[in-house]
């Protein structure tokens, strides 16, 4: 028979690939486990936002802090010379 139903990569189709930063798709990626007041985890590693971090969904949009969420998969990506304070991240909403 006929295949059905193509396999693609796990990568989200972006809406407009100039919203989003070059090199995007080496970014690490993880879901959020666990959200404290100031810190959360992705895959149970503590990280944190910069001040001036910037968030936005998958189709490009920017986003608050407030809509991270337990269970989100995201990309981050981590501010240069720290180990866990994050500059941008990708949160990938259920539609």
């Amino acid at each position: 028979g006929h295949v059905t139903g193509v396999q693609t990569c796990a990568l989200p189709i972006w809406a407009d690939e100039s919203s989003l930063p070059a090199g995007v798709a080496s970014y690490p990626s993880g879901k959020v486990t666990s959200i404290y007041e100031r810190t959360f985890q992705i895959d149970g590693r503590t990280v944190s936002l910069v001040p001036e971090a910037v968030l936005v969904d998958q189709h490009g949009d920017p986003l608050p802090p407030t809509a991270l969420r337990v269970d989100i998969d995201v990309k981050y990506h981590i501010q240069k010379g720290t180990m866990d304070k994050i500059d941008w991240m990708l949160l990938i909403l259920p539609e």
